[in-house]
């Protein structure tokens, strides 16, 4: 094969991959929604760039002076830019999960004070994303949350020293990268659950003195009284915590 064949045949992989992540909905664990079109495009414009004959954008420098020796070289280095491409094909890495969340936990900052009104409830719940619920019952002087039922979608992360878990959703600003881990401790569950299992808690917040300048206040408590396991959300993140002001 030779080295445009090989190039060829490289971008044409790296292309369809990019089409089929797309396709099957699996970009959603790399990138926000709004980023899947380009993902798209990018994909299609490889793709095409394999397929059509050389435009001189392959890089015609490769010429006579750097030897044979140097093409060899040269395909077998391409060549492992099918790496990642057999990772995603094979193993089919899933959304961010609880292991990856002792690093990258987080709370939203700070706010004005200014809290929009609460939705009505639903099924005798108010729903809300992990991001609102955590940023009132830590930033909002009010206490929002006093008393009011909520419901709450997550997974389970293992909490340290106490046997019980975090229900807990990644928001992400761009893509998986920079992910970051917005947690609530679960307690009154008495069921064991298992380390990933996506589940939907619907319970009271405990309060907490409420403190507007703690940088680093611990995560939120809620207190559940229903808890039903379900199937993963998709998509898997949050996307924003702004919140509230």
């Amino acid at each position: 094969m030779t080295d445009e064949q090989t190039r060829s045949v490289l971008l044409v992989v790296l292309g369809a991959t990019a089409i089929w992540l797309w396709w099957s909905g699996d970009a959603l664990n790399y990138v926000r929604p709004g980023l899947s079109p380009y993902l798209l495009a990018g994909g299609v414009v490889v793709l095409l760039l394999g397929l059509l004959p050389p435009l001189g954008l392959l890089g015609e420098q490769t010429g006579h002076d750097a030897g044979h020796g140097g093409h060899r070289h040269g395909t077998r280095v391409g060549w492992l830019l099918l790496v990642p491409v057999l990772v995603v094909m094979l193993v089919q890495p899933a959304a961010l999960g609880s292991y990856a969340v002792s690093s990258r936990s987080a709370v939203p900052g700070g706010g004005d004070g200014q809290f929009p009104p609460l939705a009505a409830p639903v099924r005798g719940a108010v729903p809300m994303s992990m991001a609102e619920f955590v940023t009132r019952a830590v930033r909002d002087p009010a206490q929002s949350l006093a008393g009011v039922r909520v419901r709450l979608v997550g997974f389970a992360a293992p909490a340290e020293g106490t046997g019980g878990y975090r229900l807990t959703r990644f928001v992400i600003f761009c893509c998986a990268a920079d992910a970051e881990a917005l947690q609530a401790v679960v307690r009154g569950d008495p069921t064991p659950r298992a380390r990933d299992q996506w589940l939907e808690v619907e319970g009271t917040w405990l309060a907490r003195p409420a403190s507007v300048d703690d940088p680093t206040p611990p995560p939120p408590v809620l207190q559940a009284d229903v808890v039903r396991p379900v199937a993963p959300a998709r998509p898997p993140y949050e996307y924003s915590v702004q919140f509230g002001g």
